[in-house]
């Protein structure tokens, strides 16, 4: 296999060098721009006609949509151009590097074409649970809506100790839930930065600051014999929930202010 190897190396170096291709020099080499990664520019919308999780039984998603959310207003604010995508995910820029260590970052960013913020949208049609022979199949919840803003998102896979970082600026500004199966509704629920009730209150519905509605999310992830270990090391947030409601009946909206989950950690491991 390696005298194959080499031979096709010595083929391909014959070939280019008799097609008109002369030797890079020292000089020359040393100027090729190569060592800072890769940018990605793409736009993205996506749709999959259903995922299964199979156990003993199943647990399917359907007819899932992923992409820009297609609104004029987030958290009741006009953001610009970058969240005015329409359907599609785009304005982000995805930078691919390698670190002298070994480490792999992947980055991404705003374009700065579209401003320092672009909106996303994720819907999901029923999500059902089936028996082992799909004679009986159940509903859990008919419905997913969410869309929301971001303004960063970066991953470090540490090349020594296998560690995933990840730390991404967020804010989820609607977010709806059908349940038929408990005739029950939840509506209007967003996710925002902790400081944006205190905001909200100081500087009114109009004077809310980017910094206000993206929470910065920091997670640290790593595998060992136990399993699939995941720590938050930054999990801060003020939530509301619009509306909930019961029978068609709404029984109130809800506030949470300041919640931290900074200190939590799971452990996801497989059972025999």
């Amino acid at each position: 296999m390696q005298k194959n190897i080499l031979s096709l190396c010595i083929l391909t170096a014959s070939a280019l060098a008799h097609s008109g291709f002369e030797p890079v020099g020292d000089v020359a080499l040393s100027n090729i721009s190569g060592q800072s990664g890769i940018t990605i520019d793409a736009d993205l919308y996506a749709t999959i006609g259903s995922v299964e999780y199979t156990d003993e039984g199943i647990v399917g998603i359907n007819d899932i949509v992923i992409g820009g959310a297609n609104k004029q207003t987030y958290f009741g604010i006009d953001w610009g151009p970058g969240t005015h995508s329409g359907n599609k995910l785009d304005g982000s820029l995805l930078t691919i590097d390698v670190l002298p260590d070994g480490d792999l970052v992947i980055a991404g960013g705003v374009d700065p074409a579209v401003g320092g913020i672009i909106d996303f949208g994720i819907t999901t049609g029923s999500i059902q649970l089936h028996s082992a022979d799909r004679q009986t199949t159940a509903t859990l919840m008919d419905s997913i809506s969410l869309s929301g803003v971001t303004t960063k998102f970066r991953m470090k896979i540490d090349a020594a100790t296998s560690h995933i970082l990840t730390e991404a600026d967020i804010g989820i500004s609607d977010l709806d839930i059908d349940i038929s199966s408990l005739n029950m509704k939840i509506e209007n629920v967003f996710i925002a930065s902790s400081s944006y009730f205190e905001s909200k209150r100081d500087w009114g519905p109009q004077g809310i600051a980017l910094s206000d509605i993206v929470t910065a999310i920091k997670m640290d992830m790593h595998a060992d014999d136990d399993g699939l270990h995941i720590t938050p090391q930054r999990l801060k947030f003020d939530m509301g929930i619009g509306s909930v409601s019961i029978a068609d009946a709404s029984i109130g909206s809800f506030g949470l202010n300041d919640v931290d989950l900074s200190q939590m950690s799971l452990v996801v491991s497989g059972h025999p």
